[in-house]
């Protein structure tokens, strides 16, 4: 898996690419140097994840609540259907916001 950073205005988008899957690369300690740099409005960007394991998963609601708190925000874009059918299997959806694009999400925080 690979993270790439982007910045839209005052909103961080992590695109992630490759699988999640027995993950080497964790997000978490990604988003927590985000915090140590007061960057507290993250998207994350799936659409080219194709599936994840538990592992990921965690890293991703590990990463949110390490946001939230510091009275941030992470929002998932793009999740593939299998991915959002995932998220709401396990009522993770009322957890995450999603979005269908990228724009979508940054714009949210407007």
């Amino acid at each position: 898996m690979k993270i790439q950073e982007k910045q839209e205005g005052d909103v961080t988008v992590l695109v992630l690419s490759g699988q999640m899957i027995n993950v080497k690369i964790d997000i978490h300690p990604h988003v927590k140097k985000l915090i140590d740099e007061g960057r507290k409005k993250v998207v994350i960007d799936i659409g080219k994840v194709k599936w994840f394991c538990s592992t990921a998963l965690g890293s991703l609601m590990a990463s949110y609540s390490s946001l939230k708190s510091v009275e941030g925000n992470m929002k998932i874009a793009r999740p593939s259907r299998k991915i959002y059918s995932l998220l709401y299997q396990m009522k993770l959806k009322e957890v995450f916001e999603t979005y269908d694009t990228v724009k979508e999400a940054v714009d949210s925080y407007k």
